[in-house]
């Protein structure tokens, strides 16, 4: 009898296991399907019940949501964050005052649950999503320095720091500066109200509040600082570069020594970097030598040296700061007040010039590629002076293959300190007299040159109207700097070197350069559509051929000039 019961008993047992077992496979392959699902459904994409600042990306891909926050964002960095103090109001861009929000890496840890290398954490996450949110929090990055600048620049009015003790020279000596409490914005809390109108997408106004900030040291304890910088003051500096040197006046010293707050609340004196760094820029006139390019001259069929390059010299400033702290500001120099000469060598470097003697039989100039004429005769005293200033500016001057030329950038600044004297300009519907009138008679000249070399023309612009020292009309070009400009390019195998001369009335541009056997066919210039009121157009066609007279390519120049009756002006000619 009890044989037959636990026969019975033993087959509840094993069906009841098979029902378990039956459940559980159930339920593996429900999730297993889940899962499955899932990951079918939300390949690349976030899973459901994913938030950030309480809105749910689920379902988005991860550019998806990259786009949703920063438009949720938008406001921010198009418009800035506004703040108030009383009456006055400050706007700034994000950036401006250190604040970044890093969206591909919020929406990469949103992503990133359930899309783990392992199965296993994929399964667990997703198990953890079912029915529970999982909701992440912009949080701001914030560069204190940037922000702490920010400060600096643009809210300074408003604050009143507090002054640390401190000692400034006068007559001869360091006297005491008292201490004192100040007034600054509360930046912590500044911090906070930004990153909470960032968390919550809202970009209200920010009120700025103002804290007491209290004087780190209030006196000097122990005296130490003011005997080293004493002690200091004794010592007699001399600056040296080469057979010249500086002795650095008592005063000027003064100002290179910096009362600074330790940690520990004390005083210590320290290098003013700032203030030695303005001494060091008088000496840069006295020490700095710019560097000479090597110049050639082209006589008699030949190409001859006539100025040797020269290294440039540049004084080394923060290495010359560092210099002077290590042989002045050191312990030695502040534990006695015996009067010592300290003499520090300048730290300088060398500037290579761009074009070197020894570089100079690489560039490969051997022949004259075109010469540019022009001719000025019946310009006025200045007119002449501008034209033999601005011509100088080009002598020597040599373009590299494959560079291009601005005119504007050789010539550089147009001035009465650059030599240049007031001449009749076109200008704003006017001609009209201005610091380098008639510089156009030395950018048409070298034009014209450029063009028969076969250079390729990039930028140029013809003058507004008719201009009888540019005849022919249709082969000028006008500047103005920055623009207009002239430009070419040089598409010869070597360098070209630029002469300029004048003989009389005319002004001569010289291209010399390598000839690589190409031909320049000069079409016009050709005068069209002439008025009576002085108005015309005209056409001036480059072509260039290769030394198996190949077109290379073809130019047309079109000019457009207007009535000069349109430019009131006291020169016909100009």
């Amino acid at each position: 009898m009890n044989k037959i019961i636990k026969e019975k008993s033993s087959k509840k047992e094993t069906e009841s296991k098979k029902i378990i077992f039956s459940i559980i496979i159930f339920l593996i392959v429900i999730t297993l399907g889940i899962v499955a699902f899932l990951n079918y459904k939300y390949k690349d994409k976030i899973l459901p019940n994913i938030y950030i600042n309480t809105e749910s990306y689920s379902g988005l891909t991860q550019q998806q949501a990259i786009d949703k926050i920063e438009n949720r964002i938008k406001d921010f960095n198009e418009n800035g964050i506004n703040f108030i103090y009383m009456e006055k109001s400050y706007n700034a861009p994000l950036s401006e005052i250190g604040i970044n929000i890093d969206t591909k890496k919020i929406i990469s840890n949103a992503y990133a649950f359930g899309h783990k290398d392992s199965v296993f954490q994929n399964l667990k996450d997703q198990i953890n999503l079912k029915g529970n949110k999982i909701n992440l929090w912009i949080v701001p990055e914030i560069n204190k320095e940037k922000f702490e600048t920010y400060i600096k620049k643009s809210m300074s009015e408003i604050e009143d720091p507090s002054r640390n003790f401190n000692y400034k020279f006068e007559k001869d000596e360091f006297v005491p500066i008292s201490a004192k409490k100040g007034i600054v914005i509360d930046k912590n809390e500044l911090i906070k109200l930004i990153s909470k109108n960032i968390v919550n997408f809202d970009n209200k106004t920010i009120n700025i509040n103002l804290i007491e900030e209290n004087p780190k040291v209030d006196k000097d304890k122990d005296k130490t600082a003011l005997m080293h910088a004493n002690n200091l003051l004794t010592k007699k500096i001399v600056l040296k570069y080469n057979s010249s040197d500086w002795k650095v006046q008592k005063e000027d010293f003064a100002l290179w020594i910096k009362f600074i707050a330790t940690n520990n609340l004390m005083l210590e004196i320290e290098l003013d970097k700032e203030k030695l760094n303005d001494y060091l820029l008088t000496l840069v006139p006295q020490i700095n030598s710019e560097p000479v390019n090597a110049q050639l001259d082209f006589k008699k069929g030949k190409i001859e040296m006539f100025s040797l390059s020269q290294e440039g010299i540049a004084l080394q400033i923060e290495k010359s700061i560092d210099e002077i702290r290590k042989n002045v500001f050191v312990q030695e120099n502040y534990s006695d007040n015996k009067e010592v000469e300290i003499e520090i060598q300048m730290i300088t470097k060398k500037i290579q010039p761009e074009i070197t003697t020894e570089s100079i039989d690489n560039m490969g100039i051997t022949s004259l590629l075109a010469t540019g004429e022009s001719n000025f005769s019946g310009s006025p005293k200045n007119r002449r002076h501008n034209i033999a200033v601005g011509a100088g500016k080009f002598q020597g001057i040599l373009i590299g293959p494959d560079d291009e030329f601005s005119f504007n950038e050789v010539l550089g600044e147009v001035g009465a300190r650059e030599g240049y004297l007031p001449e009749l300009v076109i200008k704003k519907g006017e001609t009209v007299p201005e610091y380098g009138g008639g510089l156009c008679q030395v950018s048409t000249t070298a034009f014209r040159a450029a063009v028969k070399a076969g250079l390729e023309i990039t930028e140029r612009k013809n003058h507004a109207y008719p201009v009888g020292y540019y005849s022919p009309q249709g082969t000028d070009a006008t500047i103005y700097p920055p623009h207009p400009d002239l430009r070419f390019k040089n598409n010869t195998p070597a360098y070209i070197l630029i002469q300029t001369r004048i003989i009389g009335n005319k002004l001569y541009f010289d291209f010399y350069g390598s000839d690589d056997g190409r031909e320049v066919k000069l079409i016009g210039p050709y005068i069209y559509d002439k008025k009576p009121d002085g108005s015309m157009k005209s056409i001036w066609t480059q072509q260039v051929y290769d030394k198996n007279e190949e077109l290379l390519f073809e130019d047309k120049f079109y000019s457009i000039y207007k009535s000069p009756d349109l430019y009131p002006h006291k020169n016909p000619l100009e």
